[in-house]
């Protein structure tokens, strides 16, 4: 296996452990609502999959862990879920499946009351006396759990799936709409809060129904995965696309790690796809954002990833590469920063690049301690190819958001701030008005 596949060492032996485990106005100068780093945009959300929603919210509000009996299911059999519950709430349980059908588990007809208290959580509960079983199509399966401190109505306005007395005819309720965009609120409301105030907690676990009989693995699942899951719009990290720069850490220092919110916000910004795909500018990745080679996907990659990934091998290798982020922030960055300022800073060097973070104008504010400046200067890195690109814009505000976790973030610019948008593949304009050297393609 060449460095052009695996891109390090470290890289080769994850890899490996896979074939084991089978313009001025276009900046807001008003306080960033936490609405607004949910979805792109109202036209989106409203086109998007309830899959992608919930996932994006399970992310987002996060805390929660969520486990399945079973990674794989084979149609008919039984489904157990359980929950590690920090806090007196309301919880609700959902599933989604490929039909992305998006379903409520918990609470149901057999067990209305969701208020649960701290410890672990099993569904079925004993109240529901009966089991829940894994049902096609065939496919892959996420089930998020949302734990809220005041009760939510996911089926709010639902009138057509309850009796007289308000209670859901059937005995699995639906999401609608309505508990979607309320998920979704919440979710980025809690995004950009401390933990002990979010007004709500989630997790997600993936899984997969596999038919009763045939193969069941993760090369199956993932052929059979939803349609739609390209990587014509996505974009390569700017960190895997440039030649690594030497960034030592002082001997006997260990590299800081990204929280668990930090990590949720990569797989969010990076979108996951389980085959082999080319990003824009044609190279070769596959997972949350993962580079194999520089060039387009022709059949010589690892037969590993061939086979395809499961989010959880996705996962590690986006642990993996983050690590060169981490070692540029923790080399680059002067000013103490809190954790959730760290994982902030390192999704943006992971999107953009070392190089770039290096010479850039909002590594001097942070160095200098002008926080007022981060924001703007933050916002200024959404082109790509010379245009702003959408998903860049929402990035941006998401690690903006997570930079300033519990605080209130700067509502206006400082006087003769530079807002001039940048292009995150050619880097800031210096002092003569050339470009920084940009990264190897």
């Amino acid at each position: 296996m060449t460095n052009e596949h695996c891109g390090r060492a470290l890289a080769c032996c994850l890899i490996g452990s896979l074939l084991l485990t089978a313009g001025a106005q276009a900046f807001a100068q008003e306080p960033v609502r936490p609405a607004s780093i949910g979805a792109p945009d109202a036209a989106a959300a409203a086109d998007g999959t309830f899959r992608d929603a919930l996932e994006t919210a399970a992310l987002l509000a996060s805390g929660l862990k969520v486990r399945l009996n079973k990674v794989r299911h084979r149609v008919g059999e039984r489904l157990a879920i359980s929950v590690d519950v920090p806090f007196e709430g309301y919880l609700n349980v959902l599933s989604v499946g490929p039909d992305d059908v998006p379903t409520i588990l918990f609470p149901n007809q057999l067990h209305t009351d969701n208020r649960v208290g701290i410890g672990a959580f099993a569904l079925p509960t004993g109240q529901m006396k009966q089991e829940l079983k894994a049902t096609g199509p065939q496919g892959r399966m996420l089930v998020a759990a949302f734990l809220s401190r005041e009760a939510l109505d996911l089926q709010q306005g639902g009138a057509d799936g309850r009796d007289a007395d308000g209670k859901p005819l059937d005995t699995l309720g639906r999401l609608n709409d309505a508990g979607r965009r309320q998920l979704e609120e919440r979710a980025a409301q809690s995004f950009a809060s401390l933990v002990r105030t979010a007004p709500l907690l989630a997790g997600v676990a993936y899984g997969s129904v596999c038919a009763e009989r045939g193969p069941c693995d993760t090369a199956t699942l993932v052929e059979n995965q939803a349609a739609g899951k390209t990587g014509e719009e996505r974009v390569a990290p700017g960190l895997l696309l440039e030649p690594e720069i030497e960034l030592g850490l002082p001997q006997g220092v260990r590299l800081r790690r990204v929280s668990d919110k930090g990590i949720a916000l990569g797989k969010i910004s990076e979108g996951f796809v389980g085959r082999l795909y080319d990003a824009s500018g044609g190279h070769c990745s596959i997972a949350y954002g993962h580079v194999v080679k520089k060039t387009r996907c022709d059949g010589s990659e690892p037969v590993a990833l061939q086979r395809g990934v499961s989010e959880e091998q996705g996962e590690m290798l986006l642990v993996e590469d983050m690590r060169r982020a981490q070692r540029a922030v923790m080399s680059l960055v002067t000013s103490e920063l809190n954790d959730a300022q760290f994982a902030a800073l390192c999704n943006f060097t992971y999107s953009v690049g070392a190089e770039k973070l290096r010479s850039s104008t909002l590594l001097k504010a942070i160095n200098a301690g002008e926080q007022q400046r981060v924001p703007f200067q933050w916002r200024r890195w959404t082109q790509l190819g010379g245009k702003e690109h959408a998903r860049l814009k929402l990035r941006r505000e998401r690690e903006i958001a997570l930079y300033f976790e519990g605080g209130e973030v700067p509502a206006g610019p400082p006087a003769g701030e530079d807002l001039t948008p940048i292009d995150i593949r050619i880097g800031e304009l210096g002092e003569a008005g050339e470009a920084a050297p940009a990264a190897s393609q």
